[in-house]
This record gives structure tokens, C-alpha cells and sequence, in this order.
């Protein structure tokens, strides 16, 4: 089972120990890596054992948690407010707090907190790896497939495969040769800098096209080309000359 790393702040022992108890009987797949009643020796604590789940008091003595917050790297941490104090949403939210539990602690909140804090680390675990796998096939120079992630998945597919791209705003759909459709989580200029094979032209500020399916290119009735499934797609007037050299028209 995996360990996730935990540390505990609050200014009462008994709360600390109460979370202690709860977080050893109820959720095993936490380690609780320390723990600390004091403002500054929390501060020195965390930053050196870098925990990944931080439950933290709001009332520190004469400081507040997010005194605390200011001073040490939130960027990688999941936080629980364990707090008496019910007023403090807004400024919570503004430090990407994951979860109160309010005092008295129940069993029930403090589980519930800590599941959401496993599940939000897991979901940046997947999506990290997920990137490098991408960034790495992308990057490949001779590379004949590419990565097309999407809001639940990366597919890998080869470029010789694909008809052409087409820009939805923020996401770029791509068509294959066999007639199914990838819609993908970027813009098509991202998918511009990593087509950089000779078979493929941006034709158009919503396409790119790979030239090996180009059926045809009207020049009468509107200047388009015709790929092999009977797509037609505007060519831009600026990309019509350089268009024609590599076609040779």
C-alpha cells in the first residue's frame, strides 16, 4: 500500500493527538511524519520534511495558519483546515485549501478530508506522468507517432495516419484515414511546432493538412483543397503561393 506523508500544527496537544489517533485507525494508507504545537518550529519542520498532506489549525497562539501558509511552499501540498472557526472560506479558497474540518473532530470528517487529499494527489501523480510520457514521443526528432491527449486520456497515434487538423478554439480535432475523429486538450499552433515533417502544411489559420492525402486544389470557385475523404479546406491567401511551391502547381 502506498504511504502518503502527513504533518499536523495545532497549539493543542489534544487536538494533535486526536488526529493522530483518528489518521493511524481509520486512514493506514497515511503516514503521519510529525507534528508540532508551535508557529515556528512548525515552519522549520515542514520545510524540511516536505509532507504532502498538512493539517493545520487556523488559531496558532497569537498567529494564524495563514501566517504560516505565507511563509512556507504551499505549491505542493494538500492542506485540511482543522479549525473551530467557520468564517474563513473565502480566505481559505484563496490559498487553494482543500477541506475544513471543524472541532469538535469527528471521525467521519477527518477520513473524508484525508480521502480527498489522497485522490487530489493521485490525480496530479497521473496527470505528471502522463505529460512526461507526452513530452517524451513528441520530442522524439524521427518520432512517427504523436501523443494526443485529451480531458481522460493520451492516445498515441501514428502521423501517417492523419488526413488533417482543425482548429476548435482551444482544442484541435484531428481526422484519419480510417474516418475517426481525436479531439485534443490544445490549440492547433502547439500542434504546428510538433508536425514539423515535410508532409504536413498549415494551409490555413484553423488547419493543418498532411499533403500526402490532397486529392486536388480548386482555384475557381474558391481557393480549397480536396483531401481523400472529400474535405474541402479554405487555403489562406497568404499561404497560397508557398502552398503551390511545395505542390509544385
Amino acid at each position: 500500500m502506498k504511504k502518503y506523508t502527513a504533518f499536523i500544527v495545532d497549539d493543542e496537544d489534544r487536538n494533535v493527538n486526536i488526529i493522530v489517533h483518528f489518521l493511524n485507525k481509520f486512514c493506514p494508507n497515511i503516514q503521519i511524519i510529525g507534528s508540532s504545537n508551535s508557529f515556528e518550529e512548525a515552519i522549520g519542520k515542514i520545510n524540511l520534511l516536505k509532507p504532502e498532506i498538512l493539517y493545520l489549525d487556523i488559531q496558532l497562539h497569537n498567529k494564524t495558519a495563514f501566517e504560516l501558509l505565507d511563509v512556507i511552499d504551499i505549491s505542493e501540498v494538500e492542506i485540511v483546515l482543522v479549525t473551530a472557526y467557520e468564517n474563513y472560506a473565502v480566505k481559505a479558497f484563496k490559498y487553494n485549501v482543500l477541506d475544513y474540518v471543524m472541532k469538535p473532530i469527528s471521525i467521519e470528517d477527518i477520513v473524508l478530508a484525508s480521502n480527498k487529499a489522497i485522490s487530489r494527489i493521485e490525480e496530479k501523480e497521473i496527470f505528471d506522468n502522463s505529460k512526461v510520457l507526452e513530452m517524451q514521443i513528441n520530442n522524439l526528432e524521427y518520432s512517427s507517432f504523436i501523443t494526443i491527449s485529451s480531458i481522460d486520456k493520451i492516445d498515441i497515434i501514428k502521423k501517417n495516419e492523419i488526413l488533417f487538423c482543425k482548429s476548435d478554439g482551444r482544442y484541435t480535432t484531428f481526422y484519419l484515414k480510417n474516418e475517426e475523429e481525436y479531439v485534443a486538450c490544445k490549440n492547433i499552433g502547439e500542434y504546428e511546432n510538433i508536425l514539423t515533417d515535410n508532409c504536413f502544411f498549415r494551409i490555413h489559420q484553423s488547419y493543418i493538412i498532411n499533403l500526402d492525402f490532397v486529392v486536388s486544389v480548386n482555384k475557381k470557385s474558391g481557393y480549397y483543397c480536396e483531401m481523400i475523404n472529400g474535405a474541402r479546406l479554405p487555403i489562406a491567401k497568404r499561404r497560397q503561393e508557398a502552398l503551390n511551391k511545395i505542390l509544385k502547381v
